[in-house]
C-alpha cells in the first residue's frame, strides 16, 4: 500500500490511498471502508479497477490530526468464481501529517482570524432598464404624434332605409286568405301616420279575435288603401 502524492501531507489535505491486491479473473472483489476519526475522514466512495492479474483499490481521505499516525485499511472481500469467500487482512499505512500552525506555538495561545467579508455575487445596475426605457419611450411619442395627425375616427352613420311593403304583393296574400300577415306588415308600414290612427285602433280591436276574420280581411283592403294613398 502507497500514498499518493508522496510530498508531506498537512492538516486538512485531501490524500489518495492505494492498495492493490491479488485477485483471480472473474473474482469480485468488495472493498471495505476505513471509519473517520480525528485522524482521517473518507471524503468519497472507493475507486476500484483491474490491472492485470491484480486490482487496484484507492481510497480519497482528508487528514485532520498531525504527527505521525498509523492508518488502518480494513481488508477487502475477494468473491472467486466459484462462490467462495475470502476476508483478506487488514493493511497498515504510516502517515506523516503536517501541523498548519506556526512552529512552537501553542494552540490555545492562537487567536482565529477575523471572518473574511461576504463577497457581493451581483452589482446593481441601472443601465438595462435605461437600455429598454429608452426605446418604449420613443415608440410611445412616435405613436402619440401619428395618432394627433389623424385624429379620431369618423363616425359613420349607416342609414338603413325600410322598404316599404309591395301593395300588390299584399293584395295578393289577402286573396290567398292571410289577412292576418296583411295587417302585421301594415301595422309596421303606418306606424308613423298620423292618418292611420284610427284605422291601428280598428285592427287592435279584432286582431286576435277569430269570429271577426271577415272584418280583418276588410280591415286589410283599409289598411292597404291607406299604404296606397298619397297624404298631399
Amino acid at each position: 500500500m502507497k500514498q499518493e502524492p508522496t510530498r508531506r501531507s498537512q492538516v486538512g489535505d485531501t490524500l489518495t490511498v492505494v492498495h492493490r491486491i491479488s485477485a483471480p479473473p472473474g473474482a469480485l472483489v468488495q472493498a471495505r471502508a476505513p471509519e473517520d476519526t480525528t485522524l482521517a475522514t473518507l471524503t468519497g466512495p472507493a475507486d476500484i479497477s483491474r490491472e492485470g492479474d491484480s486490482v487496484r483499490i484507492a481510497y480519497s481521505i482528508a487528514v485532520w490530526n498531525p504527527g505521525q499516525h498509523e492508518l488502518v485499511i480494513p481488508g477487502a472481500i475477494v468473491v472467486s468464481a466459484t462462490g467462495v469467500v475470502d476476508t483478506l487482512p487488514d493493511a497498515r499505512l504510516q502517515l506523516d501529517v503536517q501541523s498548519v500552525l506556526p512552529a512552537g506555538a501553542s494552540p490555545d495561545s492562537l487567536q482565529p482570524q477575523a471572518a473574511r467579508p461576504w463577497v457581493s455575487r451581483a452589482e446593481v445596475s441601472w443601465l438595462p432598464l435605461a437600455v429598454l426605457l429608452v426605446p418604449l419611450l420613443l415608440s410611445a411619442a412616435l405613436l402619440a404624434l401619428v395618432w394627433r395627425r389623424r385624429g379620431p375616427p369618423a363616425e359613420v352613420a349607416k342609414a338603413v332605409k325600410v322598404m316599404p311593403p309591395d301593395p300588390v304583393r299584399l293584395a295578393r296574400w289577402i286573396e290567398a286568405g292571410e289577412p292576418g300577415l296583411v295587417v302585421d306588415h301594415l301595422l309596421t308600414a303606418l306606424a308613423n301616420r298620423d292618418d292611420a290612427a284610427e284605422w291601428r285602433s280598428a285592427v287592435a280591436s279584432v286582431r286576435f279575435d277569430a269570429s271577426a276574420s271577415s272584418h280583418l280581411v276588410q280591415l286589410a283592403h283599409e289598411g292597404l288603401a291607406l299604404l296606397t294613398y298619397s297624404v298631399p
